[in-house]
């Protein structure tokens, strides 16, 4: 059976952030010391990088300035603000800013913090009386800086957000609803809804709304002439931007619908032109000043920029107020970035060298902002690079590395000289040398680092180590061949044990578990009505799945909310061609790797003829929840690797681990689905508990209510035309 696949997690598709973007901009040449011919020169190797990773990622137009000592030094439009019929692309051109506009959201709150209306210690409640969090303690303690600081607790609860149908003092109460996934201020979890909330604090406390306070009190004092708060104000302007998305799979750039956000305006609704946002980044280098006058008090300024929330467990990277706050070679970063249907954004600053630059770009979840800022913070304050030429000790390093865990390989190689490492849609890393085998990402965040060893590489990053394998490398525990798959013995881990039981004797096992593959081959089809409840997004949900041997699939998906149906889904694959319906967003077609990992998940007999369907497999034991278990991993011969968690005591699957991959960026999504409440069916066994969980969504516990084998099902029922 195809365990788990009654709801597929809905992506978040909008305002999404990156915490991995640092950037440095532009620099003027009399008091940076640059001079006129040498900034000129710096500026055009920037341009040059700009446009030739702007190409290379797909991404039809850019606007970007860049500011140093209150100069504008560089501001320029490349591409296309419509891609079909070629319109270049302006600096007064208006995008979206996407979650960029959250620290407009926090400034308002300072401000009024400033006339004495209200503080950042109030309770939200005090403001706005329907406000609550499910869990006591929080909803007692919680401030207001909280909501402005990702440190409520709450994980993403944009699942009813991106619906559409419910308005700003109901999402505010199905954030209510969700469960959060830490205690106040323990972990960071980024939480759009939050700042929807404190939007609706200052609408409240000022009599004005949210829409109307930020033209009135921030953009015209700083002359924002060319922004505006809403999708439909935006398209009434003269020189705009469509939305794009590009597939690296098809190669297409299809134009997309620009998504009305009006419910949750606060947490990313504005949008602007990079003149205009230039005049934000002075605002912001100069303190909080406009021209000689202050606007902002100093007290709030430094609540407004400085670390709030650890993000990373040393606090390298953190979040302030509606900004995340890093470094850049020991000097401050103050950044964020915005991604909504079709668009990108960068904002980031260094307040040291009074540097900031603004990127904007009409492509989906595009990875340039980030790069940018090591392109520019590098092509302006760096001094010529002293980088060491790599010699034949760097020879050894080079080949490529297998990241499981992401679903792709690291490829190091030597690149005009240097030792590089190249991950697929990012920007190229440089390798420095610390010691022996030991290198710096140089132009990562901080905390990132990879030992090489012989067969081997060690990728360290803030928040854990992982174990790359060199393709062809001589591995350290040989394969042996039992059949026509290869089975290997693993090296020993932390917590992880040599199972007793070879691969092809696990699977074995399990199927048996399962019924025999006499019984399993019994069923061809499957039909199942199920419930969900998404309890970390406050929202609940019913539907239908039909599936059929060998391997098509057909699930569709009600979703409901504060007793309101506010969705639908329809997520299917015929054998050959798979993706989804919503009733909130445009179809998607599943394409490239994303299809075969479709394709494999969605196999009616996963455990039978394997051999067939990997090229190897590993058994080991370990421990989940304290119980002991046996893990089965798969190495697809095309897709994703999968891994199984198998009870040591009943030989049935009770956890499955993968990756959801893009066609249209570098995320890797990991997910995971555990299974429970086995009931006998037809001389199977089939688990009637599903409990999925992204880093988006959290949890969704799928519960079966009816299921029925062998029935009749048309092959239409699975293509959605």
């Amino acid at each position: 059976m195809n365990f788990g696949r009654y709801f597929r997690v809905v992506s978040s598709l909008v305002l999404a952030f990156s915490i991995l973007s640092m950037v440095f901009p532009g620099v003027a040449p009399a008091q940076s010391g640059i001079a006129d011919q040498d900034l000129e020169k710096r500026l055009s190797g920037i341009e040059q990088k700009l446009e030739k990773r702007r190409k290379e990622l797909g991404i039809p137009g850019v606007s970007l300035a860049i500011v140093k000592d209150g100069q504008v030094v560089l501001s320029k439009g490349y591409g296309y603000k419509d891609f079909e019929n070629k319109t270049p692309m302006t600096t007064d051109t208006q995008l979206p800013i996407g979650s960029a506009t959250k620290a407009f959201t926090a400034l308002s709150v300072l401000i009024l913090q400033d006339e004495g209306i209200l503080t950042l210690d109030d309770n939200p409640r005090r403001h706005l009386s329907y406000f609550k969090i499910n869990n006591p303690r929080t909803s007692e303690k919680i401030q207001i800086r909280d909501l402005l600081s990702h440190s409520s607790g709450l994980n993403r609860t944009d699942l009813a957000m991106i619906t559409g149908k419910l308005d700003r003092k109901e999402l505010i109460m199905v954030a209510g609803i969700a469960k959060p996934m830490a205690e106040l201020r323990e972990r960071f979890f980024y939480q759009n809804l939050m700042f929807t909330a404190a939007g609706e604090i200052v609408s409240e406390v000022s009599g004005m709304p949210w829409e109307r306070f930020v033209p009135q009190r921030v953009f015209a004092p700083l002359g924002m002439n060319n922004s505006t708060m809403s999708v439909s104000e935006m398209q009434k302007s003269s020189d705009y931007s469509f939305g794009y998305i590009h597939n690296f799979d098809t190669k297409e750039t299809r134009k997309l619908p620009t998504r009305n956000i009006d419910a949750v305006a606060p947490a990313g609704s504005i949008n602007s032109s990079a003149n205009d946002m230039a005049k934000w980044i002075k605002f912001i280098l100069s303190g909080g000043k406009i021209g000689d006058q202050r606007f902002l008090s100093a007290e709030s300024f430094a609540e407004w920029i400085k670390p709030q929330m650890k993000i990373t467990p040393d606090g390298k990277v953190s979040y302030g107020l509606g900004w995340f706050v890093q470094e850049w070679k020991d000097k401050k970063v103050i950044q964020h970035g915005g991604n909504i249907d079709g668009f990108n954004s960068m904002v980031a600053m260094m307040p040291e060298e009074n540097l900031g630059f603004v990127l904007l770009t009409n492509v989906s979840a595009s990875s340039l902002g980030g790069e940018m800022m090591q392109i520019i913070w590098s092509g302006l304050l760096d001094e010529e690079s002293k980088d060491e030429i790599a010699g034949p000790e760097q020879q050894k390093e080079v080949g490529k590395y297998n990241f499981p865990q992401a679903g792709f390989d690291i490829e190091v190689l030597i690149e005009d000289g240097k030792l590089v490492a190249k991950v697929p849609q990012q920007p190229t890393y440089a390798l420095k040398k610390i010691e022996g085998r030991r290198y710096a990402l140089s132009n990562a965040p901080p905390g990132f680092f990879i030992t090489f060893k012989n067969s081997e590489a060690v990728l360290e990053q803030p928040n854990g180590k992982f174990t790359l394998t060199k393709r062809g490398a001589e591995p350290d525990a040989q394969p042996v061949e039992t059949g026509a798959v290869k089975t290997a013995e693993p090296k020993a881990a932390d917590g992880v044990e040599k199972s007793e039981f070879t691969a092809s004797e696990l699977v074995a096992k399990v199927v048996e578990a399962l019924g025999g593959e006499k019984n399993l081959r019994k069923i061809t089809s499957r039909k199942a009505e199920f419930r969900i409840n998404a309890v970390n997004q406050g929202v609940m949900g019913y539907g239908k799945s039909y599936s059929k041997a060998p391997g098509r699939s057909y699930a569709e998906t009600t979703l409901t909310a504060l007793g309101k149906k506010i969705g639908w889904t329809r997520d299917y694959y015929d054998g050959t061609t798979g993706g989804s319906n919503y009733s909130f967003s445009d179809p998607e077609v599943v394409t490239g790797k994303r299809l075969r990992d479709v394709a494999f998940g969605y196999d009616f007999y996963p455990f039978l003829n394997l051999e067939d369907k990997v090229d190897s497999m590993e058994a080991a034991k370990t421990k989940n929840e304290g119980q002991t278990v046996y893990t089965l991993t798969l190495h697809p011969k095309e897709a994703s690797r999968v891994v199984y968690y198998i009870s040591a005591d009943t030989f049935l699957p009770v956890k499955r681990l993968s990756v959801v991959v893009s066609s249209s960026s570098s995320v890797q999504i990991p997910v995971s689905e555990s299974y429970s409440d086995y009931r006998r069916k037809d001389g199977t066994m089939i688990p009637f508990k599903i409990i999925g969980n992204s880093p988006t969504m959290g949890d969704i516990i799928t519960t079966i209510r009816k299921l029925k084998h062998n029935v009749r099902i048309k092959d239409d029922i699975f293509r959605i035309k």
